[in-house]
């Protein structure tokens, strides 16, 4: 009799084991994280509208003391593209690409530059800044391409307020942008306005 409830324990005290072990449940297991690339911060690009006027004074019929000059003028429109890195909020660098073939026939323009921007944050959305840098500029009315010093100055402003300095997201921008000044024996003036939406990683 001692026996048989000895073994009738048994029985029980296993059942009882088997039944319990269901009821653990394992400890979760950490996901292993996959690096993911992404784009480095500063990184931006834009484009838009450009309105440019030039002013050629080259030798020709006409006399104006003693020397012969003929003013031709030009007004065209085209579009802007730019890209660039901010190294932090107060410097970058960016590469500019301009063509203008509407408006005054035989007045095109083309413009590809490099420029230091230095930059003065206004506050968290608005920026104001300097263009710096050299460029080559192609203007059809002379069949003049020079290259040499480019300078500029703009603003802009971002939608979203920076993040330790760092802007983010959409914004928009306007700049005066002078490519040219002389080219050769040619007095060769021309000013550009450059409107767009740029976009900052």
């Amino acid at each position: 009799m001692k026996r048989k409830s000895l073994f009738i324990a048994a029985v029980i005290a296993m059942t009882t084991a088997a039944q319990a072990g269901k009821d653990v449940v394992p400890a979760p297991v950490e996901p292993i994280p996959v690096p993911v690339a992404s784009v480095p911060l500063g990184l931006f690009f834009g484009g838009g509208l450009t309105y440019a006027h030039s002013e050629c004074k080259c030798d020709s019929l006409a006399l104006t003391n003693n020397k012969k000059v003929k003013t031709d003028k030009g007004t065209t429109y085209g579009i802007n593209l730019k890209a660039g890195y901010n190294y932090n909020e107060y410097i970058g660098v960016e590469a500019k690409y301009i063509y203008t073939p509407w408006g005054d026939k035989d007045k095109t323009l083309k413009h590809y530059g490099i420029y230091l921007k230095p930059t003065y944050p206004v506050n968290e959305n608005l920026d104001i800044y300097a263009l710096i840098g050299y460029g080559k500029t192609e203007c059809e009315s002379v069949n003049a391409s020079q290259s040499g010093f480019a300078w500029g100055a703009g603003a802009e402003y971002t939608f979203k307020k920076k993040v330790e300095g760092k802007k983010d997201g959409l914004g928009v921008y306007v700049e005066y942008l002078r490519p040219l000044k002389k080219t050769g024996n040619k007095n060769i003036t021309i000013d550009m306005v450059n409107a767009g939406v740029s976009y900052n990683f």
